[in-house]
């Protein structure tokens, strides 16, 4: 835990992280961010710019070995990680979009369980579009639920969508969340 303002905060990992939203909230909420990982240089480096604390990873995260992100927590004199947040892409899960179950991003959500699965946070939070909890992609959605509960996760049932301009939010966006 990094003492800030003379009080201690928790500990955050934001993966998928864009430009900072997340982020951004996730310090509103009192958590350090003290890396973040994103695949597209531009959004990396932005978030480089909004969160010069966080140490920012521009990588796939299929490519991202668990023991870096560590070796990153452990050069910044941290024991434990309280949480990991992220938002893996949606476009493949999106009522919007075509829903193909092939996607190739749709399976970056497993990439996500893989890093919780190493890393072992107190807590995760995975948020999505509702579209990965109907249909044919309810798969997917299920498979990460057992998988998270076999690797000792409590999830929170039944799966909400939340409409997160009920928490303060500008704009209606709902959003499922584990």
């Amino acid at each position: 835990v990094i003492i800030k303002r003379g009080r201690l905060r928790p500990i955050a990992i934001d993966l998928f992280a864009g430009c900072g939203g997340l982020s951004l909230g996730l310090e509103a909420a009192g958590f350090d961010v003290a890396v973040a990982v994103e695949f597209d240089p531009i959004h990396a480096l932005i978030h480089h710019l909004n969160f010069p604390e966080t140490t920012t990873i521009c990588q796939d995260i299929r490519n991202l070995e668990s023991e870096k992100l560590l070796h990153l927590i452990k050069e910044k004199n941290i024991n434990s990680i309280d949480l990991i947040a992220g938002g893996p892409p949606c476009q493949g899960f999106s009522l919007m979009g075509k829903r193909q179950l092939d996607d190739p991003r749709n399976s970056l959500v497993f990439e996500y369980l893989r890093i919780v699965k190493d890393l072992q946070p107190k807590y995760f939070i995975l948020e999505n579009v509702p579209g990965i909890a109907s249909g044919k992609h309810k798969q997917f959605l299920d498979e990460l639920i057992n998988e998270f509960e076999t690797i000792g996760y409590r999830i929170t049932k039944p799966v909400k969508v939340l409409d997160a301009s009920l928490y303060g939010a500008p704009q209606k966006r709902k959003r499922l969340i584990l």
